[in-house]
């Protein structure tokens, strides 16, 4: 998902924004808010976000200044004015800047939607361009992008930027996390490179790119064995100053590294590891909880955890993922993915079953949290705790709503569950519920506004329209997915709620 952050001191403001647009089904994430310029130049900095909505009048620093400062740094993240004021002035600096668009105040929830599909369109279609690059085809380009900046800077042009990196022969991440007592890393990793500074950004021969970004260091060789001034330097940095920190082994990188080999002995004997009695080196692979054996349990424990209001189940499966993680090492960003997507997976069912009573839940995920953490078990139970807590609240806002709320909610969690089975029914529904099926029909239509199976049929349809567009399953083999044992039954219905037949649907998607 792409992440997009308010700024706005009026929290009336972005929270509005918040309820106007369906981010999750656009592909978004809502990561961040900031009260005012200094505030949010500092949460660009920690979440580097895809998309800002931008308020000119702020404290401390306004808005056109902020957009002018996180453009000297990047220009792609896309910015959006918004602003109360029409003066021409303003939208002009706006445009000099680069920023997307100048949106008045007030915003129509039509025309938020239609910029936000704009600005969809154009990240997916960069996104597209960099998949085809040879290079890009590892899931860590967002990192490289400042590489490659960097490298265009610096080199002498004979080489497109990422062929410089694509000729190394080891690349690493450094990366310093800060500790309790201790926020600014970023400062303390300028330290530590101090002493390598000497050093050419792109040397002749490629026998050494040094890139400082933020709290990380990539250092990529051209030979096959790296040079040992460089870990060497980076060592006596550590043994002088108490850092939790990560090495990731990018593309062919050396294990047996002197950086590699102290990192793995002293962070397992006296120092921080994200796992206390392993090391702190890591190879990169591609994300382990994204296939089926796992997705499937996830997300149907998370619609089911919800639907009874018992997330046990949901920490007891979170709690075998931590301990196989850190048997195995896998990579702590992953991990932290992994958290994040839990998060994420909650807060979209809660929107999706109880769009009005569960706006206030989980509006804030704490991203920068989740991010900062340094130790494997201090991430497991924040994020149990956010799990516990979010069903707290749950709980608290439907007996506030009322009965007649919850028991739409649960119905609503119960037709995720269930819409595929072919035997499923209204009947069902009302003994989940715990009510008879005319009370249940009649409350559900009362509470929701339609009828309970026209809820069902449209979730059967919205996933026919999925899987018409994404799999070139036979059109029988859709019917059956989602409940339908006649095809003719499906096409008929598909036919009535889309206007279109399944075929006809599929070619002109």
């Amino acid at each position: 998902m792409y992440k997009v952050c308010f700024v706005d001191d009026e929290t009336i403001n972005y929270q509005l924004f918040e309820k106007m647009v369906p981010w999750e089904e656009k592909g978004f994430q809502i990561v961040g808010t900031a009260a005012d310029g200094q505030e949010a130049l500092q949460m660009y900095e920690r979440l580097q976000p895809d998309l800002i909505f931008m308020d000119i009048q702020l404290p401390l620093l306004d808005g056109l200044e902020c957009v002018r400062c996180i453009r000297e740094e990047n220009q792609d993240v896309q910015i959006v004015i918004v602003s109360a004021y029409s003066d021409f002035s303003y939208a002009q600096k706006a445009i000099r800047y680069g920023v997307q668009d100048f949106l008045l105040k007030p915003v129509s929830r039509m025309m938020l939607n239609q910029q936000v599909d704009k600005i969809k369109k154009t990240l997916d279609s960069r996104y597209r361009q960099e998949k085809t690059r040879d290079l890009y085809s590892n899931p860590y380009t967002d990192e490289l992008n400042q590489i490659f900046a960097c490298i265009s800077q610096n080199a002498d042009g004979k080489m497109p930027p990422y062929k410089y990196l694509s000729e190394m022969k080891a690349l690493y991440r450094l990366i310093l996390r800060p500790l309790a007592g201790d926020e600014a890393p970023a400062a303390r990793m300028k330290e530590l490179t101090a002493g390598l500074a000497s050093r050419p950004v792109v040397s002749e021969g490629l026998n050494l790119i040094f890139i400082l970004s933020g709290t990380s260091l990539y250092l990529g060789y051209g030979d096959a064995v790296p040079d040992e001034s460089a870990a060497q330097a980076i060592i006596e940095f550590f043994r002088e100053n108490d850092y939790a920190a990560e090495l990731y082994l990018w593309k062919s990188g050396e294990s047996t590294w002197p950086l590699c080999d102290f990192l793995s002995r002293s962070y397992s004997q006296e120092n921080y590891g994200f796992y206390e009695k392993y090391g702190s080196v890591y190879k990169l692979e591609d994300y382990p909880f994204q296939d089926t054996e796992l997705k499937a349990p996830l997300d149907g424990l998370i619609v089911a955890a919800l639907a009874e209001n018992t997330p046990e189940s949901l920490i007891s499966l979170i709690d075998g993922q931590f301990k196989k993680a850190s048997l195995e090492q896998i990579s702590p960003r992953l991990m932290k993915n992994f958290a994040l997507d839990v998060l994420v997976k909650i807060k979209f069912c809660l929107k999706k079953f109880a769009p009005e009573e569960s706006f206030h839940l989980m509006r804030n995920l704490r991203m920068e949290k989740i991010y900062d953490t340094v130790s494997c078990d201090v991430l497991k139970r924040f994020l149990c705790r956010r799990i516990e807590e979010a069903f707290d609240e749950l709980d608290h806002t439907m007996r506030k709503a009322g009965k007649g709320e919850h028991a739409v909610f649960r119905a609503n969690s119960f037709a995720e569950l269930k819409f595929s089975d072919p035997g499923f029914s209204v009947q069902m529904a009302a003994d989940f519920i715990g009510i008879s099926k005319n009370y249940f029909t009649s409350l559900y239509k009362e509470k929701a506004g339609i009828g309970y199976w026209d809820y069902v049929t449209q979730l059967r349809m919205q996933k026919a329209k999925e899987l018409l567009t994404t799999t070139d399953d036979t059109i029988g083999t859709v019917a059956r997915q989602i409940g339908y044992e006649s095809e003719y039954h499906f096409s008929r219905k598909f036919k009535e709620y889309t206007g279109q037949s399944p075929n006809r649907y599929r070619r002109h998607s």
